[in-house]
């Protein structure tokens, strides 16, 4: 079966809602709608199947992670883990790969467990003939390759009116992307991270037999979270935005909100377009300023469609008017940082549109 990742249209307008800020200043309201934010790492949009891929190196200097403190007090831990954590981090990776990847199941590859000096920690690549004939055997196009992982934890104890501990475990992961096909590395980098927890009792003794988290456990969450950390790179997944427009200053504004909740936007356009059809011609502080703000306003619906070629044109009209005022309103300082956040929307599209493999020249 192939598995193809599927534009989506108006991925941009999924909730919408509307929110007065004050029932004493009606001067603007505010619409909340959720926007699809890029993944940071965005592999081409011809990579359908992954394969997460533990690397399974093991240096002498490992032994430390073994080790771990109780007040200062060194206690080494019998049991090893290192061949549950690079599944509980797999767990994290797969529970929380976004919707838009389409694979059912990715994968879990354990290399060869092999012994390395520590001279050589620095993780030479894997050799692209393994990366392809890994990704031929499990039928993927590349490789999710956590390449080392370490977690190191300590509990420090102190006396109050009950005794306290609180629990700290540090964890990294070294991961790259390999792309057997064009034998590119995607990404290379190390994720380092921390937990903190803390429990009491009024018993030193029960505290720790007790309330102290469990190693084991600490270990399995830490590994988890490295997993869920490293997919959201991947992966584009949903935020909520929040931008403010003006319903004060004409009727054309103030009863534009009961369009925009119903999501009639092209009744709202065309009374906000009629604000500012003055152009050039406009001189008068009020008016240019009435113009300036039905340009913002027009920015921000036009960005709630997805249509960010316009909504650009937009705000920058809308900056265009209120520099023509003598006096600029405070408001003004709204308009330029709308603009430079509307940059990066439009930048953030852009990556979409290759995650999805759509044209980014085309609107």
């Amino acid at each position: 079966m192939e598995f193809i990742k599927s534009p989506m249209k108006f991925i941009y307008l999924a909730l919408i809602s509307l929110v007065i800020l004050s029932p004493a200043c009606k001067t603007i309201s505010q619409v909340q709608f959720q926007v699809l934010e890029a993944p940071e790492v965005v592999l081409p949009a011809d990579v359908n199947r992954l394969a997460f891929v533990y690397r399974n190196q093991h240096f002498p200097s490992d032994s430390v992670a073994q080790y771990y403190s109780i007040s200062k007090v060194s206690v080494k831990d019998s049991v090893d883990h290192t061949q549950d954590m690079p599944l509980n981090c797999y767990q994290g990776f797969v529970e929380n790969l976004s919707e838009f990847w389409p694979q059912d199941s990715i994968p879990f590859i354990r290399l060869p467990k092999k012994m390395m000096p520590d001279t050589l920690r620095h993780f030479m690549p894997l050799n692209w003939n393994t990366v392809d004939s890994l990704c031929q055997a499990s039928q993927t196009d590349v490789l999710i390759v956590l390449e080392d992982l370490q977690a190191f934890n300590k509990h420090e104890i102190v006396e109050e009116d009950v005794y306290w501990a609180s629990t700290e475990i540090h964890f990294y992961g070294k991961w790259r992307i390999y792309d057997p096909l064009y034998q590119k590395i995607y990404d290379d980098r190390l994720i380092v991270d921390s937990l903190f927890l803390e429990s009491s009792d009024s018993n030193i003794e029960r505290l720790v037999s007790e309330k102290l988290p469990k190693r084991e456990e600490l270990l399995n969450d830490a590994s988890y979270e490295l997993g869920r950390t490293y997919v959201d790179l991947i992966s584009p997944k949903w935020q909520d935005v929040s931008r403010n427009y003006f319903v004060s200053g004409d009727k054309r504004l103030s009863t534009a909100p009961y369009f925009i909740n119903k999501n009639e936007f092209d009744t709202a356009i065309k009374m906000w377009e009629s604000l500012t059809r003055m152009g050039d011609n406009i001189s008068k502080e009020k008016d240019l300023k009435l113009a300036g703000r039905a340009a913002y306003n027009l920015a921000v619906v036009y960005e709630m469609k997805g249509d960010f070629k316009k909504a650009r044109s937009w705000v920058r009209k809308a900056i265009y008017f209120y520099k023509k005022m003598k006096n600029r309103p405070s408001e003004y300082k709204e308009i330029e940082a709308y603009s430079l956040a509307l940059n990066s929307r439009w930048l953030n599209g852009e990556k979409i549109k290759l995650f999805f493999g759509e044209d980014p020249e085309a609107q």
